[in-house]
């Protein structure tokens, strides 16, 4: 029987070739579209899961109390994790990681000259029993045991010595020390929140010889044993807080506390945290997630549509095969098994385009897909279902119609469709309405991004060069400076511990000189020349000149340091600009006196607001050299300061970036959401037009007759395309009411996440609804145009 059925099947889709080909083309790009996303949100959700006991590893995250203020920062002391394996049976092992990019590069040489290498950090010897990475050269037991040992990944040492192999062994020199190469390791997976090149033995830095209680400069991870208690694990947390720091937050009027998050969760967890990796806010995969089972849906609504349109073509097929014995299941499996064959079709022909866009998706969504998956045991079985689950779906509606048709009244062709219209009109709706939505949504993520770019960030960003420095050259980056200067080819330089555009250091204002709150603010140490370097407007007071202290000096000599302060740190302290002048506080434990006011600028991602800035000259704690270059072309400034730069330090690589491309790289995920916004708006509304297509060439069928007379009594084509757009406009118009509200809501969610929002105004629900429209109006014309151009006496006279 159902050889049968399958023979049949395929003739009645080869016979209609044009919906045939809609259906199946709607189908195949709604397929793709639903496994790529797929393909997308397990590799984000699968993070930090390969990891043998991955449940059982955590990570420590530091909470400090101030004068009423929390601050959650990611990082911990050195001297956290040895405590907790020395003094807590519920620790199985744990290891801290120093990410050493925080602060600089390093200098690697294998014996033919420097290469500057960032993906450096320091880790303990527990490392690979908390991560089980696999080990391609040396003894896992006894990696980064030793003090000055290095642990290459596989691409690293390739890069190095050619091979895993021959790199296990060799030294490296970094930053002018000797490293044994002792190990090399597999890469690290795309989906793990580690990412290295380089890997030294912790013994090696300082706090690994003599690990403290401060500073909070290391990831701590502990493994805790297969019968411990996480919660009771937590509970004893603040004992240790009291026994190692009540002291000191007694002294300094502080507190914090300890807190282990699931290594799994650090991926899609707190964003505000910062990581080794960016990670991805997981409201962005429930999106995608509800994005691929809408277009899922406008395929299954393209064939239901046409299929339903289709039905009173098929009355006296229906008609004939009752006559001939068939009852209503036999009929039903015939109808069934037309849109089977057609979701399995559209399913071969999805992975086969699937394989050809990979690597362009790579470019797009910034991850790699990992096709091995579809075809795992758990992907043909899931894949099975879903052709299963959407044939069923196309098929069933249009089955049930037209299996229940009554057999006399089918050979007279007398039969119409009594629902069909309604749920017609009811899904055309849909379609477009998820097409207009998603086409709001992507234009307002649009303006977002346009709005972050174009903003006014309170400081010049453009031709501003970041040049970062190693450490080792505190003592002769001056010289540098004003070679750089002389050249003609920087009109200011200032040295400064981080870019503007993400400063990190936070402090302590405590109670005491002309202050008596206590509050955090964000310290940025620099030398005298920052504010003209960026740009700042100095609303009181006055800059930094070259006879102010620096505040280590001032720290040290018990003297008071000149501190510039931002408009929202004087809303803090409740003072005016001009009353601050001159005013003295306690700023990290030091005195400081208020020497200028500057105005409020971005010095972080837009999703926060402004907070209390506190900037102070300390170039002994800076590493980036800010180059602001005179207007023209930047290519003969660079190539100037290039050459400064090698004769200078002709042992490192002249690597600068620009401060507003280095902005735009914080909005990195948000382009991301908009770029695959925009390609599956783009999809949803190829699908919806091509069902729209073979609606309207239904309707032009049915109404050939009608049109043909319409033209012979002089008729225009615009008058057609009247006739056949009528319906649908008033559809469409429903469609644009509901995407409106959507995208309201959606406009409401998405900023939300932004302290510093786009005014949305009607510009970005006026323009998406007018594309789909004249799509659409495209879509009917074209169809218009085919009907008008048949001759009317031929029709006339077929009828």
């Amino acid at each position: 029987m159902w050889k049968n059925y399958l023979k049949v099947s395929f003739r009645n889709l080869k016979k209609r070739k044009l919906y045939t080909g809609i259906n199946l083309l709607g189908l195949t790009i709604a397929l793709v579209s639903f496994f790529v996303i797929s393909l997308y949100i397990y590799h984000e959700w699968s993070y930090d899961r390969m990891y043998t006991g991955s449940d059982r590893i955590y990570k420590f995250n530091q909470e400090f109390v101030s004068g009423g203020e929390r601050q959650l920062v990611s990082t911990t002391p050195s001297l956290l994790v040895p405590t907790l394996i020395d003094e807590y049976p519920e620790v199985e092992t744990g290891t801290l990681v120093f990410d050493l990019s925080i602060f600089s590069s390093v200098l690697v040489d294998a014996g033919e000259g420097n290469q500057e290498e960032s993906r450096f950090a320091f880790v303990d010897e527990n490392f690979y029993k908390v991560f089980d990475f696999e080990i391609l050269a040396g003894q896992k037991g006894s990696l980064l045991s030793e003090p000055n040992q290095v642990v290459l990944t596989e691409e690293t040492a390739n890069r190095y010595f050619g091979s895993a192999q021959n790199a296990e062994g060799k030294t490296l020199k970094i930053d002018s020390k000797e490293y044994q190469v002792s190990g090399v390791m597999e890469n690290f997976p795309s989906n793990s929140h580690l990412d290295f090149d380089f890997l030294a033995s912790f013994k090696t830095h300082r706090h690994g010889k003599n690990p403290e209680w401060s500073p909070s400069n290391y990831y701590s991870y502990v493994k805790l044993r297969e019968d411990a208690d996480r919660a009771a694990f937590e509970a004893k947390l603040p004992q240790l807080v009291e026994k190692y720091l009540g002291e000191e937050q007694k002294e300094y009027g502080f507190q914090t506390a300890f807190f282990t998050q699931p290594v799994t969760n650090i991926h899609l967890g707190d964003q505000t945290l910062s990581s080794i990796k960016p990670g991805t806010d997981v409201k962005y995969l429930y999106i995608f997630g509800v994005v691929a089972i809408l277009l899922i849906a406008i395929g299954i609504i393209n064939y239901v549509n046409l299929a339903t349109a289709e039905a009173t073509e098929r009355n006296r097929e229906v008609g004939l095969r009752k006559v001939m014995g068939a009852d209503r299941m036999q009929l039903f499996g015939q109808f069934v098994s037309e849109s089977l064959i057609l979701t399995f079709g559209a399913a071969i022909l999805s992975l086969l385009i699937i394989y050809l866009i990979a690597p362009q998706f790579v470019r797009l969504g910034g991850v790699p897909l990992d096709l091995s998956l579809l075809f795992s045991a758990k992907g043909i079985l899931l894949m099975a279902f879903l052709v299963a689950a959407v044939g069923l779906l196309a098929g069933m509606y249009p089955s049930v119609i037209l299996s229940g048709l009554k057999p006399i009244k089918a050979l007279g062709n007398q039969i119409k469709i009594g629902g069909g219209a309604w749920v017609r009109k009811s899904l055309v709706v849909f379609q477009f309405f998820v097409s207009m939505g998603l086409l709001i949504s992507t234009f307002i993520v649009k303006s977002q991004l346009d709005y972050m770019q174009e903003v006014n960030l309170g400081y010049q960003r453009e031709q501003v060069l970041a040049l970062p420095y190693h450490y080792n050259m505190r003592n002769s980056i001056e010289s540098v400076k004003q070679e750089m200067l002389r050249s003609g080819s920087a009109e200011s330089i200032a040295l400064a511990a981080d870019m503007p555009i993400h400063i990190k250091a936070g402090y302590t204002i405590f109670p005491g000189g002309d202050n008596q709150r206590e509050f955090m603010i964000t310290g940025y140490s620099v030398d005298k020349d920052l504010v003209n370097t960026i740009g700042l407007t100095v609303l009181a007071g006055e800059n930094f000149t070259d006879t102010d202290l620096s505040r280590s000096v001032a720290y040290d000599s018990a003297l008071e340091f000149p501190l510039i302060l931002n408009e929202s740190a004087l809303s803090q302290l409740g003072w005016t600009p001009e009353e601050a002048i001159g005013r003295k506080l306690n700023y990290g434990g030091s005195m400081a006196y208020v020497k200028g006011v500057v105005n409020d600028f971005y010095f972080n991602s837009l999703h926060h607001k402004i907070e209390p800035l506190g900037i102070f000259i300390d170039p002994g704690q800076a590493n980036v050299l800010l180059v602001k270059m005179p207007a023209g072309n930047p290519a003969t400034h660079l190539a100037t300061l290039e050459d400064t730069w090698k004769a200078l330090v002709p042992d490192r690589p002249f690597n600068y970036r620009f401060i507003d491309q280095e902005y735009a790289q914080l909005y990195r995920s948000e382009e991301r959401v908009g770029a695959i916004f925009g390609l599956f708006s783009g999809i949803a509304i190829f699908i919806a037009c091509m069902g729209l297509f073979g609606l309207v060439s239904y309707v032009a069928l049915r109404r050939t007759r009608e049109i043909s007379i319409r033209k012979v009594l002089g008729a225009t084509q615009g008058d057609v395309l009247a006739v056949l757009s009528s319906d649908f406009l008033k559809l469409l118009a429903l469609s644009a009411i509901l995407a409106i509200g959507f995208g309201i809501w959606f406009s409401g969610t998405w900023l939300e996440a932004f302290a510093n929002k786009a005014q949305i105004g009607i510009g970005p629900f006026i323009s998406s609804i007018l594309v789909v429209l004249l799509l659409a109006l495209i879509t009917i014309g074209y169809r218009s145009w085919k009907v008008y151009r048949v001759n009317p006496s031929k029709t006339l006279k077929s009828d």
